[in-house]
């Protein structure tokens, strides 16, 4: 399930670019689109947002509280080869390999495949499949 959450961007044309290319393998786009901002969100359901991007500046002005930096954000994929299509992507437009996609220990009784890059601003975002 994706959870909604919001992350905060220095360079926002560098983190549309990003977010733009990898969530296109994972049936996401941007959804809205301010000067300030950007939402992701499902291309068959527009009206369900799944992840809010803000330019630092637009974050201080509204909220008058600190940046939280780095954050992580997780995406369910619905399968491994989705899981590499965004790692691809990821790499692709800039991001920086923190995991390579690959089986992921778990203590549970599902089995995890995941991988894991840094956005453009070091926010560590994770793509995993449960199986």
């Amino acid at each position: 399930m994706y959870s909604q959450s919001r992350i905060v961007a220095r360079d926002l044309t560098a983190a549309r670019r990003f977010y733009a290319a990898t969530a296109r393998a994972l049936g996401l786009t941007i959804i809205e689109a301010q000067s300030d901002g950007f939402t992701l969100g499902h291309i068959a359901d527009m009206s369900s947002p799944v992840l809010k991007v803000k330019a630092a500046d637009a974050i201080a002005v509204e909220d008058d509280q600190p940046e939280t930096q780095p954050a992580h954000v997780a995406f369910e994929a619905p399968d491994d080869f989705s899981v590499r299509a965004f790692y691809r992507a990821a790499m692709e437009a800039g991001g920086r390999q923190l995991g390579y996609p690959a089986p992921q220990p778990t203590g549970g009784r599902y089995s995890y495949y995941a991988a894991k890059v840094a956005d453009p601003d070091g926010n560590c975002i994770e793509c995993g499949w449960r199986h």
